[in-house]
């Protein structure tokens, strides 16, 4: 795949019209931000709790696309999962969908940036490829997004 297809995938994904549904900021504009902060019995992440681990898996990717060997995230760590995160009110609500919208911006350009031959080359400190960690955010982005769509309409049920 080269990077004009990653561009589209990513923008599809993010706020496109995909073809499974709704896109992610679609799905979370869509999500009162009373529910943000809400949790079902038996489930273990709140909306804010998903977007933040997704804001910090894409800027795991960006430091890994700028080479930045030493940048990790520990799986079921606070890097992770963050604890005590909450949206409160429009403006918190705002300033997450910033976040989340810087990540697809700076992504996209560090994907631009990049040749095409970087694509086939190891991920900077890891084994897997670049091609495969660029894939792999997207694929983490729509595993989430039908997590989120889930929860959501958990919530709408109590």
């Amino acid at each position: 795949m080269n990077k004009e297809e990653f561009i589209y995938r990513y923008n599809q994904v993010f706020e496109g019209d995909p073809w499974y549904g709704v896109s992610l900021c679609g799905a979370l504009s869509q999500i009162p931000l009373e529910f943000w902060d809400q949790k079902p019995k038996r489930v273990s992440h709140s909306i804010t709790e998903y977007v933040w681990h997704i804001i910090d898996w894409r800027k795991f990717v960006i430091e890994k696309v700028k080479n930045n060997e030493n940048y990790n995230i520990t799986m079921n760590s606070e890097e992770d999962w963050r604890k005590g995160v909450y949206v409160r009110n429009a403006e918190e609500l705002s300033l997450i969908f910033n976040e989340l919208r810087q990540t697809q911006q700076v992504l996209c350009e560090l994907i631009v940036s990049k040749e095409e031959d970087w694509f086939k080359t190891d991920t900077t400190g890891r084994t897997y490829s670049n091609q495969d960690m660029l894939e792999g955010v997207l694929q983490h982005d729509i595993y989430h997004l039908g997590q989120l769509n889930l929860l959501y309409s958990q919530l709408l049920k109590l």
